[in-house]
């Protein structure tokens, strides 16, 4: 998966903990150990980490040998314009804002027909009018939380989460979460069914009590006291409402143990027909409730058995109070976006903290938190079928990714062929894997379509939350429809599946499919780094690469441990391994060769070094995905290595704070973006050779000490 740490809760380092770091610094000068030996670091001393602010100046004269992160993308650092919410620049971000500006400019084209255009039209009005919806305040809230209130009986609470109509959000003790493939059959479809979301976080946080438990409820608690509080909910029915909640979650949190199974249960225990299910609800009434949201002829469920029945023991009259009140407080938390002003804006201080001192929402901001909205409202699958036949109407972005993909294909069959460190027979069941690899390029094997969708207007007593409302019915519609086939083809992309949004500024592998997404939203990274019309070797410093990095986590240390078909146990839950047991040892010791030389890295002087066995599996994809561009490469006339290299660094181009950087490189799996862009390119000779690199310069790396893995 491509590097994509800022989302609605960019924000992992809690403020207490970036003063700690800011007061170390300030205590100990730069920090810097002037006795500190770094002739055999990377970099030999002469890189900087050029991702944090300040640190390349226009007066400094960088040679592209001795630090090509610095040198290359110099003039991207110092015009950078730091989003001041998220307190960096990146073209990451310049991406999401221009896929943000794409969406909000279909809903303004008047080209742009048909019931699907019409229906968006419609949302993103109701979501950009803030006069309405600052007219309406929180009352939209306040239809849901009453047809809670009104709940009597257990009868009418399992009435409750069946019925799509009071219950759109799909809230509920147990809740149908996606379709996907079985675990033991992979060409088996199962219905996903889990444990509702936690207000502290994990399950965990209800067990043990730390510093992070006590400030999550501290947030919790202020946004349901506030939003019920201006509801006129008196302080003693706020705090019952709010110890309920934790009461039901606590018991949530205490019985839940998906986590913890071992293969044999998850095979045979968690996977489950209606009969199953049946002998394992007790007196919850699962069956009753997923039929009555349209699941009635699924006959497969993957779920956590133990809390199933558990459910049971809570499931009465004597806890009905309190399970109201968790309802409450879960309406509230799938709402909380979508009122006014003052709300949204609280909210988004709550959840996305800054240390900014700009009003309102950054540009940063706008294009994050849009996308999360319409994930929220339900019409992601709207949202990307528009984005598709605007912006990829024609078919030659399409086909240069499909043409690159399959030479990538072609050439990392090669690849593996030259691996002396292979056996034969490891080698053929590798390129077996490849060949078997489900590609899903651009655009889902289907459309969405909100024809069904009622979106009225504030002018016909509409508003934001009963558009969501819709949205989500037609999200649960679509999941409840298809969760009846029993058969699973991993080679389908199922634009109704929000996990895999084609808009996502992001592209991924997934081990248990064997298969890669190439998304829409990535492509919009080579247009906001070099425009619309990017040369070839553009496109293949940025997709390119990226295409090649996500084929290769099929091969690194974690993709290796599963087969063709996504398995990592066979129908007789024995493990697969395919590769010989010789092969994985000196697998194993290439990947603790490359985490050994990224562990050598200290970014910043004085701060912690790099823990490389984090990363490793990160940097074995960037390195395959360069060295498959450059197998690529050899066959295409006059291809320009320098311009190549460049668009490499240049999609990396980052600009931000030090305790951020810092907190990046303590729970990121990726390299930091400079560590990607200098150890990557220094393990190859075309790299090399481009810019006449020798002994003594930055970027020079011994043959024989090279890392790389593939």
């Amino acid at each position: 998966m491509r590097e994509n740490k800022w989302n609605i809760f960019r924000r992992t380092t809690s403020v207490f903990l970036m003063t700690a770091l800011i007061l170390v610094s300030v205590g100990c000068g730069d920090g810097s150990d002037e006795t500190e030996d770094v002739s055999g670091t990377p970099g030999g001393g002469k890189w900087v980490d050029s991702d944090v602010i300040g640190v390349v100046g226009a007066e400094d004269n960088i040679r592209l040998q001795d630090d090509f992160a610095a040198a290359a993308n110099k003039d991207y650092i110092l015009s950078a314009v730091i989003d001041p919410a998220y307190e960096e620049a990146s073209i990451v971000l310049d991406a999401s804002k221009l896929i943000y500006e794409r969406c909000m400019a279909i809903a303004s084209d008047d080209t742009m027909t048909g019931t699907n255009a019409e229906k968006y039209k419609s949302l993103v009005k109701l979501y950009s009018d803030w006069d309405e919806r600052n007219k309406l305040g929180v009352e939209p809230l306040k239809k849901y939380i009453s047809d809670i209130q009104s709940i009597s009986s257990i009868s009418e609470l399992t009435d409750y989460q069946g019925s799509l109509e009071k219950n759109p959000f799909g809230l509920g003790l147990l809740i149908p979460d996606s379709i996907g493939p079985q675990l033991q059959f992979p060409d088996k479809s199962t219905l996903n069914l889990k444990a509702p979301a936690l207000s502290l976080g994990s399950a965990s946080s209800y067990v043990e009590y730390t510093s992070s438990t006590l400030a999550a409820k501290e947030r919790c608690d202020d946004v349901i006291g506030y939003y019920l509080g201006r509801l006129g909910f008196s302080e003693k029915e706020i705090k019952d409402i709010i110890k309920g909640n934790y009461r039901i979650e606590t018991y949530i949190a205490r019985n839940s143990n998906m986590d913890y199974f071992g293969v044999r249960e998850m095979f045979t225990q968690a996977q489950n027909n209606r009969e199953g299910i049946d002998a394992l609800q007790g007196g919850y009434p699962l069956l009753q409730i997923l039929d009555s949201r349209g699941y009635s002829r699924c006959n497969s469920f993957y779920v956590d058995y133990t809390y199933l029945k558990s459910l049971s023991g809570i499931y009465s009259e004597k806890n009905l109070k309190d399970i109201k009140a968790f309802l409450i407080v879960h309406t509230i938390d799938s709402i909380k976006y979508l009122l006014d002003r003052e709300s949204y804006e609280k909210m988004v201080a709550l959840y996305n903290p800054s240390t900014g001192s700009q009003e309102g929402l950054s540009d940063g901001q706008c294009s994050v938190l849009f996308r999360n909205d319409m994930k929220i409202c339900g019409f992601l699958p709207l949202l990307d079928t528009l984005y598709l036949e605007k912006y990829f109407k024609d078919s030659e972005k399409t086909d240069r990714v499909e043409e690159f993909t399959g030479a990538l294909i072609k050439v990392y069959s090669q690849i593996l062929d030259e691996e002396d460190w292979m056996s034969e027979d490891t080698k053929t069941a590798a390129k077996e894997k490849l060949q078997n690899m489900a590609l899903h390029l651009v655009k889902p094997d289907n459309v969405a379509d909100y024809s069904a969708a009622e979106i009225r207007s504030y002018e016909e007593g509409g508003n934001l939350v009963e558009a969501a409302a819709e949205g989500r019915r037609m999200l649960e519609a679509h999941r409840a429809a298809i969760s009846k086939n029993p058969d699973w083809d991993r080679f389908k992309w199922d634009i109704y599946d929000t996990g895999k949004t084609t808009t996502e500024v992001n592209c991924v592998y997934y081990t248990g499919e064997n298969g890669i997404y190439i998304m829409a939203g990535y492509l919009a990274m080579c247009d906001a780094a070099f425009g619309e019309d990017a040369s070839l070797e553009q496109f293949a410093g940025i997709v390119g690469t990226t295409i090649g990095h996500e084929i290769t986590h099929g091969f690194d240390s974690n993709g290796t441990k599963f087969d063709l078909y996504g398995r990592q146990f066979d129908e007789n839950i024995i493990p697969i391994d395919w590769m010989a047991v010789q092969d994985r040892s000196k697998m194993d010791e290439k990947a603790s060769k490359l985490a050994g030389y990224f562990s050598l890295a200290r970014p910043i002087p004085g701060m912690q070094k790099v823990n490389g066995n984090n990363i490793k599996d990160e940097a074995i994809a960037d390195m395959g995905g360069i060295k498959s561009v450059l197998y690529v490469a050899r066959d295409l006339p006059d291809f320009d290595y320098d311009e190549f290299f460049r668009a490499f660094a240049r999609q990396y181009a980052q600009q931000t704070t030090k305790e951020s950087e810092l907190g990046t490189m303590r729970g990121d799996v990726h390299p930091l973006p400079f560590l990607r862009i200098n150890i990557m390119l220094q393990q190859y000779d075309e790299f090399i050779e481009t810019y006449d690199i020798k002994p003594g310069d930055g970027m020079y790396l011994n043959p024989e000490k090279r890392v790389n893995v593939w």
